[in-house]
C-alpha cells in the first residue's frame, strides 16, 4: 500500500487574524484536502497531512491551529474520501471541526480526471470565562455544536491541476457578548479557486508555478502567487507572495519513501 504523509510546520508572524481564518494556511498546495473535499482520494493507498501553525512570540491573542487529514482512493474504483480534524485556538475562542468527505472521480480523457467532493460534519465552538477583555470585564461563556457541510471540484492532469471549493457553508461561533452565531452563506463564508502547472527545467528538477484565490466578503479577495522547485523528487524549495499580507518561503524534504517533512 502506498502511504503518503506530509508533516507541515507553519509559523505565523502576524499580529492577529479574524475568526474566519481557521482554514487559512501558508501552503495551500499541501493543505488542499483541508480546504477542498474533492482533493481527498487523488491517489490510491493512504494519504495524509498533519499540520501545526503558531506564532514566534506569545501574546494575549496567541493563535494556534492543528489539523489532521487522512484520505484514500479505493483501488479499482472511482470512489474515495477521507476524514479531517481541525483544532483552532485564538484568545478565548476554541474550535474543533470534524468532517467526513466522499469523492467521485470522472475520467475526462487519458490521464485527466475530474473529482467531485462533498463533506459534512460537526463544528464545536466554545469560549472561556476567565478571559479578560479590558477593565476587568469578562466575556460570557458558552459552547455549542452545529452541523456544517462543504463542496469542491478538482481537475487533475499529468502536469497541471485546477480546483474550486467552499469547504464550509456555515459560520459557527460564540461572540464576545455570549451570543451564538450560526449563519449559512454568510459574509464569513470562504470560496477557494486555484491552479498550478509543472514542467521540467533540467534533468532532475521540476518547476511548478501556482496561484490560489481566496474570496470572503469579510476579508475581501486574497491571492497567492508562488513557485516551487523539486530536486530529484526529494527536495522542494519555494517562495510565495500573498497580496496585501505577506511573503513566504517554503521547504520540504522527503525523509524516506513517501514521508515528507515541511516548514514554511
Amino acid at each position: 500500500m502506498k502511504f503518503l504523509l506530509t508533516l507541515i510546520l507553519v509559523v505565523v508572524a502576524c499580529q492577529g487574524y479574524a475568526q474566519s481564518s481557521v482554514l487559512k494556511f501558508t501552503d495551500y498546495t499541501v493543505a488542499q484536502p483541508l480546504i477542498n473535499p474533492a482533493a481527498m482520494g487523488l491517489e490510491t493507498g493512504a494519504n495524509g497531512v498533519m499540520l501545526y501553525r503558531s506564532r514566534f512570540e506569545k501574546a494575549e491573542f496567541w493563535p494556534s491551529t492543528g489539523a489532521f487529514n487522512i484520505n484514500s482512493l479505493i483501488p479499482n474504483k472511482n470512489l474515495g474520501g477521507g476524514i479531517t480534524l481541525v483544532y483552532d485556538k485564538y484568545g478565548p475562542y476554541q474550535k474543533l471541526f470534524a468532517y467526513l468527505a466522499g469523492t467521485y472521480r470522472l475520467k475526462v480523457n487519458e490521464k485527466k480526471w475530474l473529482y467531485f467532493g462533498l463533506q459534512a460534519g460537526i463544528n464545536y465552538v466554545t469560549n472561556s470565562n476567565d478571559y479578560i477583555l479590558h477593565d476587568e470585564e469578562t466575556i460570557f461563556t458558552d459552547n455549542y455544536s452545529q452541523p456544517n457541510f462543504g463542496f469542491g471540484l478538482h481537475f487533475k492532469a499529468d502536469n497541471y491541476f485546477v480546483g474550486a471549493s467552499i469547504p464550509e457553508f456555515r459560520y459557527n461561533t460564540v461572540d464576545e457578548n455570549g451570543d451564538r452565531v450560526s449563519e449559512t452563506i454568510s459574509e464569513m463564508m470562504k470560496i477557494y479557486l486555484y491552479g498550478g502547472f509543472s514542467f521540467k527545467i533540467g534533468k532532475n528538477a521540476d518547476l511548478m508555478p501556482y496561484t490560489y484565490l481566496t474570496y470572503c466578503e469579510y476579508e475581501d479577495v486574497v491571492m497567492d502567487f508562488g513557485a516551487r522547485i523539486t530536486f530529484r523528487e526529494a527536495f522542494q524549495f519555494g517562495a510565495q507572495y500573498r497580496t496585501k499580507e505577506s511573503f513566504a518561503v517554503i521547504a520540504r524534504v522527503k525523509l524516506f519513501e513517501e514521508l515528507w517533512l515541511g516548514y514554511s
